[in-house]
């Protein structure tokens, strides 16, 4: 089980909209949990903010990130 801080998840989930609107294609969060997390969270509310500045690198750069295969598969 994943824990968030207060306010972090609502930084995240805008950031990843950005990104899935601007490429047209999922981002798979669960493979950036090691980003998000810090003071003892999954996602952080500095995690997030960090996840946030990669997710606007990459658009700014036009290049998405790879999501595996089996990612929407796995169970997390």
């Amino acid at each position: 089980m994943f824990h968030s801080e207060d306010g972090a998840w609502e930084i995240i989930d805008k950031a990843v909209e950005k990104y899935e609107n601007h490429f047209n294609n999922i981002f798979p969060i669960y493979e950036y949990v090691k980003m998000t997390s810090g003071n003892g969270y999954d996602f952080s509310v500095l995690g997030a903010k960090r996840l946030s500045d990669f997710i606007d690198n990459q658009i700014k750069q036009d290049k998405p990130v790879a999501v595996p295969d089996d990612y929407e598969d796995r169970l997390y």
